[in-house]
């Protein structure tokens, strides 16, 4: 084959493989319902790229995950705006770029059989253009490992430093991306020091690897300590990850934490970790959140020595074993969803075996080619400490690729020479780790959809397609006896259609079905409320706390139902008991602050409420804590920017009692920036402004309160004191009308509109 001939059909796979992507992000486009609905660790990056976006580039605490890909993002969104469409083809094209890497590199250890035949593997991968598609950082990681391999080479071939110095660069931004590949520089460093000679060449050019590395995770590290006020080197989100990984409920694949499950969030652990420690939750820093689990991972490992073993065991099953594990959406049931399932999503269970044997074959070559099986078992072990996951295993897909068209070109070079012997040896060894990578000893091949159906009802329900939502929920809980808050989604729903009666059978239904819920039961707790049974309903809420002490909606709804008493002891014990749990929750400040404002602490009140004002800057995102934005969806939900806004309101109405009127505007107009369509908010600035002689603004005012609430007697008796002042007497009458109609007993509005009427007569 000549060189054009090469060079052409490498940009026919090249051109195979964009097509393929772009049929996806079409497919993607049109027909997932979640395209434009990221969830999980995608809303994750979303989020913090909106804030990047924003300017936002290095507040926030100590990074909880590695930063490349959001800051990525976010320059994608500040240049484009928020379009994923565009985000779509910027990461295809980029993981397409994977396709020409894996040639230049498989090219500089075999013949061109092998280059091509690795490369076209890697274009056709349906797993690698999957994660291509996602909002999710994995395949920014095969990119990297494929040009860190390739400079290394270039470095070793060229006996230079410059390579090794921008070898280490790459190995930073890998570092930025997913910190465990800082776990295989060791190796990497024992790579170069048998492929030079003499030992102090070797330690120059490891020298050169280690600092073009820090230069890049040094920043990253100084912004944590400047920034975050913390010593993270990169991401402190490692401790929880391994402890996930080694524990004695851990299955080796799946994100469950003890005690809080899979849909824990970063202030379970930390509430954890805090109360280990003796110590108020919330005061403990990233890092020794991370510290803490490090510890309980440990002890797990050094307690039953055992149990580790064969988890261990466990995880390299499943890592090599073909079935692709999903942690996000199901990749399975995505690419059928939107008409795709004929994607290959099978080639790992044959590069997996072919791939195996090839990376040991190296070893039986010079010491250059040993870098393939290091970084592949190196990067490997680094998996195995956690947990396994198709995303995790990602960047060694090409890797094994070319391992694998290496071991069928041996095969068939051996056969055809006659060297029966070890080819045979070869075929059958491939043939036996394919038994090993095709069977499902450990039972984790879960065809059951009840988890995707359910996620799909998710994004719908978020999106306010509840029809559709409901019928995903359905179908879940058809395949599956328990599916964790679908029951709990389809009371959302019924409560959402008002139907208040299914809506509490559901909640019930999800206690019985799966156990414990601290929605189901805070949920109840509201139902109760809203049916007026206010003593009950704090009962329920009050459980709630008990049982789930890091549920901060129950300790609301608690609050709430202990007003509606108007029974002071429970008031005194539901907030004082809130404020002590969670002394900097602005939640927990803003409730304080209405309570001391209604015993006449007006001063601690303002506090209060300024401190959660003040707090409007506080990163969310880098705490990882997403129970926030999600349950800001429901209409019982706690979203932390109502309470923000509400806090503004209060101090507004504080001003206001105080006669500053002016500063009582500018908090109301703070509030309405929240929150546009709040009737008390524009009511009480129509006052404000009346107050300031602006009738005509506060016209303005009454008006948009009436139009959103026009039940509300007390909005029509303002406006009518307004109108009054500006003149429009008959107007005023005819406002006292409609207040006396809604409200009879409003006596005041009764002798002001008799007076007024003489006086148009």
């Amino acid at each position: 084959m000549t060189k054009r001939q090469r060079l052409l059909t490498l940009l026919a796979i090249t051109i195979a493989g964009l097509v393929l992507r772009l049929i996806f992000l079409v497919a993607m486009k049109h027909g997932w319902p979640g395209w434009d609905s990221p969830t999980i660790d995608a809303l994750y990056h979303h989020l913090w790229a909106k804030q990047i976006a924003a300017g936002h580039v290095l507040s926030g605490g100590p990074y909880f995950r590695a930063p490349l890909y959001p800051l990525l993002l976010g320059l994608i969104y500040a240049i484009f705006g928020v379009n994923f469409t565009i985000v779509g083809l910027m990461q295809h094209l980029a993981g397409a770029s994977a396709i020409p890497l894996t040639y230049l590199l498989a090219r500089r250890f075999f013949p061109e059989p092998i280059a091509l035949a690795a490369s076209f593997l890697v274009a056709i991968n349906g797993v690698l253009i999957y994660f291509e598609s996602q909002i999710l950082l994995d395949f920014l990681t095969v990119i990297l490992m494929m040009g860190l391999i390739y400079l290394l080479i270039i470095a070793r071939d060229g006996q230079e430093a410059l390579p090794y110095l921008a070898a280490g660069l790459l190995t930073g931004l890998f570092a930025i991306t997913r910190p465990n590949i800082l776990a295989v520089v060791p190796l990497i460093c024992v790579w170069i020091f048998i492929n030079h000679r003499p030992i102090k060449a070797g330690g120059k050019y490891v020298f050169y690897l280690v600092i073009g590395t820090a230069l890049v995770v040094a920043p990253i590290t100084l912004r944590n300590i400047i920034v975050g006020g913390d010593f993270v080197l990169v991401a402190s989100q490692g401790g929880i990850n391994f402890y996930i990984g080694n524990n004695e409920r851990a299955d080796g694949y799946t994100a469950l934490l003890p005690g809080f499950g899979h849909n824990w969030q970063y202030s379970d652990a930390e509430f954890e970790a805090a109360t280990a420690a003796g110590v108020k939750p919330g005061t403990l820093r990233p890092s020794e959140v991370s510290a803490y689990y490090y510890d309980k991972a440990r002890n797990f490992i050094v307690s039953a020595p055992g149990a580790c073993l064969a988890l261990l065991i466990k995880k390299l099953y499943m890592f090599w074993n073909g079935f692709e594990i999903s942690n996000n959406n199901n990749l399975y049931f995505l690419t059928d969803y939107i008409g795709l399932s004929i994607f290959p999503l099978f080639l790992f269970s044959l590069i997996s075996p072919l791939g195996l044997v090839g990376a040991v074959l190296c070893f039986r070559r010079d010491g250059r080619y040993w870098i393939f099986p290091f970084m592949i078992f190196g990067y490997m072990a680094t998996v195995l400490a956690f947990f396994v996951t198709a995303r995790f295993r990602l960047p060694l897909v090409p890797l094994l690729s070319i391992m694998a068209a290496f071991a069928v070109y041996e095969i068939f070079t051996a056969l055809i020479e006659k060297r029966f012997r070890y080819g045979f040896a070869l075929l059958t060894s491939a043939l036996a780790l394919g038994l090993f990578v095709w069977t499902d000893f450990y039972h984790h091949h879960d065809r059951s959809m009840a988890s995707a159906h359910y996620s799909l009802g998710n994004m719908l329900l978020k999106k306010g397609q509840t029809k559709e939502a409901r019928q995903q929920f359905e179908i879940a809980l058809s395949e599956a006896s328990c599916v964790r808050n679908a029951h709990l989604n389809l009371g959302v729903i019924a409560f959402y259609d008002n139907d208040t009666a299914t809506a509490r059978s559901e909640f019930i239904d999800e206690l019985i079905t799966c156990g414990s819920s601290p929605r189901a039961y805070n949920n109840l707790s509201l139902l109760a409320r809203l049916a007026g049974d206010h003593q009950r309903a704090y009962e329920l809420a009050d459980s709630c706390v008990r049982l789930f002490p890091n549920f901060k909606d129950a300790y609301i709804n608690r609050i709430l139902a202990a007003y509606a008493t108007h029974d002071q002891r429970l008031i005194d014990t539901a907030v004082g008991n809130f404020i002590n749990e969670f002394p900097d929750n602005i939640a927990a400040r803003y409730y304080r602050g209405v309570y001391l404002a209604q015993v006449a602490d007006i001063d601690e009140a303002r506090a209060d409420f300024e401190n959660v004002i003040a707090s409007s800057e506080r990163d969310i995102v880098a705490e990882y804590d997403l129970s926030e934005i999600y349950s800001s969806s429901l209409p019982y939900g706690y979203d932390p920017r109502k309470i923000r806004a509400r806090a503004h309101y209060q101090l507004g109405l504080i001003e206001a009692t105080g006669g500053d009127y002016a500063a009582a505007v500018n908090a109301f107009s703070s509030t309405l920036e929240i929150l546009p369509y709040d009737p008390d908010v524009l009511s009480n600035r129509g006052l404000a402004y009346d107050h300031l002689h602006d009738y005509e603004l506060a016209e303005k005012d009454f008006i948009g309160a009436i139009s959103i609430d026009s039940t509300r007697s007390a909005y029509y008796f303002n406006y009518a004191m307004t109108l009054g002042k500006m003149g429009r007497y008959a107007e005023a009458a005819e406002k006292l009308e409609k207040a006396l109609v809604i409200d009879p007993g409003l006596t005041q509005a009764r002798e002001i509109l008799t007076a007024l009427r003489r006086r148009l007569k």
